[in-house]
C-alpha cells in the first residue's frame, strides 16, 4: 500500500513567519498554486483514498489534488495541526521573547503540561491512530493521499523511523511537499522519501522555511 503524506499549501501566515496550529487560515494564491502543482504530480495516478484534516487549508488543498480523481474527500480531525493555544497567530520571535521557557519545556518533554497547547505526545497519538484507520479501510495494492501539516507530518515520520519525537525538527516537511510511505503489512511501515518537492521546481515554485520548522534554541 502507498500512502502520500502531503503538507498543505502555503498561507500568508506562513510567510509572515507566524506561527499556525488550529487557527483556520486559507491558502494564499502561491499556495494555491502549490496545490496545482501537486495535483499534476499525481494526475496519472490510480488514487484510491484522498484524506485530509478539517482545516480549510488542507481541504482546499486536497480539493484542488482531487481534481483529476473525483473522490469524496475523508476528513478527519485527528489529521489537524497541534492545537498551539496562546502562540498560535502569533510570529515565532515574539513567543521566544514572552514564552521561552514554556516553549523549551514543550519542545524537549513530549509530554509537556503548558496550559492551553497540546503536546507533542498527543498530537502524535492521534495522527498515528488516523494513519492506521485509514490503511485498515483499503487493500494492499491501493495508493493514498493524506493532506495534513507540518507538525501532525512530522509526528507520522517519526513514529515510522522510530526516532525521539522532540528531534522532529531534524527533517522538513516543505508546503506541498510529498512523502511517500510504503505499507507492506503486519504493521510494518517504510518511509520510501521524505519531503519530494521537485514537482514544485518543475513549475518554478518557492518552499519556505516556516516557524514550526525552525529548531528551537
Amino acid at each position: 500500500m502507498d500512502i502520500y503524506l502531503v503538507r498543505h499549501g502555503t498561507t500568508k501566515w506562513n510567510k509572515e513567519g507566524i506561527w499556525q496550529g488550529q487557527r483556520d487560515v486559507e491558502l494564499d494564491e502561491e499556495g494555491v498554486s502549490q496545490a496545482q502543482a501537486t495535483s499534476e504530480r499525481f494526475k496519472n495516478v490510480e488514487v484510491d483514498g484522498i484524506y485530509s484534516s478539517v482545516l480549510k487549508r488542507a481541504v482546499r488543498t486536497a480539493e484542488i489534488i482531487n481534481q483529476y480523481h473525483n473522490l469524496s474527500i475523508e476528513k478527519d480531525p485527528d489529521l489537524n495541526e497541534c492545537n498551539i493555544g496562546t502562540w498560535d497567530g502569533k510570529k515565532l520571535d515574539e513567543i521566544l521573547l514572552n514564552y521561552k521557557e514554556e516553549l523549551e519545556y514543550w519542545h524537549k518533554d513530549i509530554w509537556a503540561m503548558v496550559d492551553g497547547v497540546e503536546a507533542l505526545g498527543d498530537v502524535q497519538r492521534r495522527a498515528v491512530n488516523a494513519l492506521k484507520r485509514i490503511v485498515k479501510k483499503h487493500k494492499m495494492g491501493d495508493k493514498i493521499i493524506v493532506v495534513a501539516h507540518g507538525l501532525a507530518i512530522r509526528t507520522i515520520i517519526s513514529w515510522i523511523l522510530n526516532i525521539p519525537l522532540n528531534q522532529h525538527t531534524s527533517f522538513r516537511v516543505d508546503n506541498t511537499s510529498v512523502s511517500h510511505v510504503v505499507y507492506e503489512g503486519n504493521y510494518k511501515y517504510i518511509l520510501a522519501s521524505l519531503n519530494e518537492t521537485w514537482h514544485l521546481e518543475y513549475y518554478g515554485l518557492r518552499t519556505y522555511l516556516t516557524p514550526e520548522e525552525k529548531e528551537i534554541d
